[in-house]
């Protein structure tokens, strides 16, 4: 039975994420018929990637400022809406770039003040969180295949109000939310402490390696899959398939975590991007491509609910915060602008099979480092005892 108080975080991850999956996988597609090239279009999408990096410490400033802790979440939702829907009218790159990164600065708050309202609901049933957060995978899955028909059947413009009337009712539901805060870090105590740290280094070091396969996915999967000849249906259907595919690994994920902890899926998720990017390279067809989304669960969501856990684990007393900013930067921030900024010329200069090669290997180099990593920390332990 379902626990009245939590509808409201339900409902909230279900809008959030179909906002963003009726928008974020056709950006790329709508900016290039307007006429701009893959290095353009692979530096809008870096745009996220460096507004994460100071995002999040500048809202938590305004927020203090101004006393908006309760009214944050609407506000920044609100605020996302208009940068979204000039965006169908921008013309020019410069335009189109400051638009861009203004709904990256609105955007960035969403999710960390949703999950801290969501643990002050669930209070010490914390275990319960990914019961609320799988509903965002069911709002995306269904958005993503709906919008693909829709911009097949109607165009790309209905992307922009369909972000726009999603995340109204977002903004809706973000009211009955109890008071969201953004954690404050001591950035520069928690670097001095966890850079003595070799197993931290490596962790990052193997993430940031991993997470550049990721956001060239997330990024350029679309434009690829056009190129091959698939339709938006086909392209949102992808998506779709991915989607659900998470679902099942987010519902089996504390078992396999609790058998054989986290490490384990680390190496898996490492390997199985490397085994998508070989199968995009080698793909006769779109068909082919939407068989290999099925491994998006164990890749992506396997791996990022494992890196949560591992971060946890390896963070010094009293950093554990910070450890997951940091988490979070390197995956989300540092991994997806240079990716993105990059894979973009790669791709224009050298084609999509060259782009996914590069990231294949470096997901690799991740899932090799970690597995290093794993060995170096038993013998650590062994030692110790």
């Amino acid at each position: 039975m379902i626990n009245p108080r939590l509808l409201a975080p339900k409902a909230f991850y279900f809008f959030w994420f179909a906002s963003i999956g009726a928008l974020t996988p056709f950006t790329g597609l709508y900016y290039r018929t307007i006429g701009f090239d893959l290095a353009q279009i692979g530096l809008i999408a870096a745009v996220s990637g460096v507004v994460q990096l100071f995002a999040g410490p500048l809202w938590a400033m305004l927020a203090d400022a101004f006393r908006l802790r309760r009214a944050l979440l609407p506000i920044t939702l609100v605020l996302s809406i208009p940068p979204v829907v000039l965006l169908a009218y921008a013309q020019g790159f410069a335009l189109l770039l400051l638009l861009s990164l203004l709904v990256a600065l609105f955007s960035a708050p969403i999710v960390a003040l949703a999950d801290s309202a969501t643990m002050a609901l669930l209070g010490a049933d914390r275990d319960a969180y990914g019961a609320q957060r799988l509903w965002g995978a069911v709002g995306w899955s269904v958005n993503t295949s709906l919008f693909g028909w829709l911009v097949e059947r109607y165009g790309y413009w209905v992307i922009f109000p369909g972000y726009a009337a999603f995340a109204l009712a977002t903004a809706v539901v973000a009211l009955a939310l109890p008071r969201a805060e953004l954690v404050p870090v001591n950035m520069r105590g928690a670097l001095r402490s966890l850079a003595r740290d070799g197993r931290w280094r490596r962790f990052l070091g193997c993430v940031f390696l991993v997470g550049c396969c990721s956001s060239v996915i997330i990024s350029f999967l679309p434009l690829y899959l056009s190129d091959r000849g698939a339709t938006g249906g086909q392209i949102g259907m992808s998506l779709t398939i991915a989607s659900v595919s998470e679902l099942v690994v987010m519902a089996v994920s504390p078992m396999v975590l609790r058998r054989w902890g986290a490490r384990p899926l680390l190496v898996v998720g490492g390997l199985l991007y490397a085994l998508r990017m070989l199968i995009y390279i080698a793909a006769p067809s779109p068909e082919w491509v939407l068989t290999a989304q099925v491994l998006h669960g164990i890749s992506f969501g396997g791996f990022w609910i494992a890196c949560v856990v591992e971060a946890q684990r390896l963070a010094p007393k009293g950093f554990e915060a910070t450890a997951q900013s940091l988490l979070g930067m390197a995956m989300g921030g540092v991994a997806s602008a240079l990716a993105s900024a990059a894979g973009g010329a790669i791709y224009r200069d050298y084609g999509s099979s060259t782009l996914f090669a590069i990231v294949g290997v470096m997901a690799l180099a991740g899932a090799v480092g970690m597995l290093g990593g794993e060995r170096h920390h038993v013998r650590e332990d062994s030692a110790a005892a």
